[in-house]
């Protein structure tokens, strides 16, 4: 609860509610019955006024700033002003097409706002909007920590890592050998760990070894331990001796020479060792034994035990939900209390091909968080320098009445499928966004320097 005297606040009671700055010309702004109530503390900054950072506390808050309702450009040096005011403060623009099409607006949103609504927007979308970008600002309370069962193999909501989690679980209830499948950087190796993090093996010995970074004539003696292991006195043990009772991981199982393979085969079929086989590669296993990479009997081993990991690039709005994942993990290495992530680094994400995956997002986000200099990391912190100036919206087609299919995706999932709002926020009928999803509606990737339009 809150009382205004003369335009200063005094905060009486509930700590729990969150505060709200709107900034505007409050003769002109119209969204204050769009504005969620409960559970917010809203005070109205009013632009005319040229106070500044003297009347935003510099605790956690969000901020909507009502480009619609200034008068441009007398305004946006006092909105310059208030968005660099404060590290706590997640700002969220609410501007008409027009106001992104003036360069000066366009900086304001892309390096100071986390995220931005164009108009007209349905009040359900802004509240939604405002939460989401409040939940996910720098918070004392709120810091995830990183566990075994929270790590970036098991983030996504995606189809495809729904259908991982399940496999994992399975996983993690039998003792069978595993093969994991996917991209380099995919996250195979944190798949297995989870396997063995999740099984009654848990704490037992976890060893593995990367075949690539052996060469073939040493890879059967490294794992089995007869031969050229014997080095140096023969005190040396091999992987399968020291992963006994736990979980032995073979990372790049097609770099394992055929021979040795079906050594493995036969030591898996007979049972003699305690120990569990998990596998990884990078190829398809099809085309693995067309090509004699894979032993088929491997292959048959393996069967009915197989998780597939999908390409970044495949899990749409996965790679916002990681990101930020990411950004809290390491958050703490930032020394400039980073809070978020650009309206442009956004840009850059969405539209990025990820030849590297998880791991290449990992280390983008990591880069970004120890070489960023503000709390908002921008598409250069990222490593993205080339589309770190471009548009801001993505033009539609002659008619710009059908958006891009990939605006669709990030639309309807950033709504969690209500199309009502999702068509809102596309500016098209809910109808007609109905028989695009239901049709074989051209789905068109956009390039590197063409970039689409989206809220945080």
């Amino acid at each position: 609860m809150s009382i205004n005297r003369g335009g200063k606040t005094d905060y009486i009671m509930d700590l729990k509610l969150k505060r709200l700055y709107h900034v505007c010309n409050p003769e002109l702004a119209c969204l204050d019955g769009n504005l969620p109530s409960e559970l917010w503390r809203i005070r109205c900054i009013d632009v005319r006024e040229r106070q500044g950072a003297a009347l935003l506390a510099d605790d956690r808050a969000a901020g909507l700033i009502e480009f619609s309702s200034l008068t441009i450009p007398d305004d946006l040096n006092e909105v310059d002003v208030l968005t660099k005011a404060s590290a706590e403060i997640s700002w969220v623009a609410v501007v008409t097409k027009a106001h992104l099409n003036d360069p000066e607006i366009r900086r304001i949103v892309r390096t100071r706002c986390v995220s931005y609504i164009t108009l007209p927007a349905a009040a359900e979308l802004i509240a939604q909007t405002i939460d989401r970008v409040y939940e996910t600002s720098t918070g004392h309370g709120d810091e995830r920590k990183s566990t075994d069962d929270d790590s970036p193999a098991m983030i996504g909501a995606c189809a495809a890592m729904t259908d991982v989690r399940a496999a994992i679980r399975r996983a993690c209830e039998h003792e069978r050998p595993v093969m994991i499948v996917g991209e380099s950087g995919s996250g195979k190796t944190m798949t297995a760990t989870a396997i063995h993090s999740g099984s009654v093996r848990r704490d037992r010995p976890w060893v593995s070894i990367h075949c690539a970074a052996y060469a073939p004539e040493r890879l059967a003696a490294e794992l089995f331990g007869d031969g050229e292991s014997k080095v140096e006195g023969g005190n040396r043990r091999s992987r399968l001796e020291m992963a006994e009772g736990g979980s032995l991981y073979i990372d790049g199982i097609c770099e394992l020479p055929l021979a040795a393979q079906q050594r493995l085969v036969d030591l898996l079929d007979s049972g003699p060792r305690n120990v569990r086989i998990i596998c990884s590669t990078h190829f398809d296993l099809q085309r693995a034994t067309e090509e004699h990479r894979l032993h088929p009997r491997l292959v048959a081993l393996f069967a009915g035990n197989t998780i597939t990991l999908p390409a970044l690039r495949d899990r749409g709005a996965d790679i916002r939900l990681l990101a930020s994942w990411l950004l809290i993990s390491f958050r703490s290495d930032s020394r400039h209390g980073v809070q978020g992530f650009s309206v442009c680094a956004w840009e850059a994400l969405d539209t990025h091909t990820w030849p590297g995956n998880v791991q290449e997002l990992i280390n983008r986000v990591r880069r970004a968080i120890v070489v960023g200099r503000g709390k908002l990391i921008s598409a250069a912190d990222l490593g993205f320098d080339k589309v770190a100036q471009g548009p801001l919206l993505r033009p539609g087609d002659e008619t710009d009445e059908v958006p891009e299919w990939a605006a669709v995706e990030l639309a309807v999932a950033r709504n969690q499928g209500r199309l009502d709002a999702a068509a809102t926020e596309l500016h098209i009928s809910k109808v007609l966004l109905s028989r695009m999803l239901a049709s074989d509606y051209k789905r068109v990737a956009p390039t590197d320097a063409v970039l689409r339009a989206d809220s945080a």
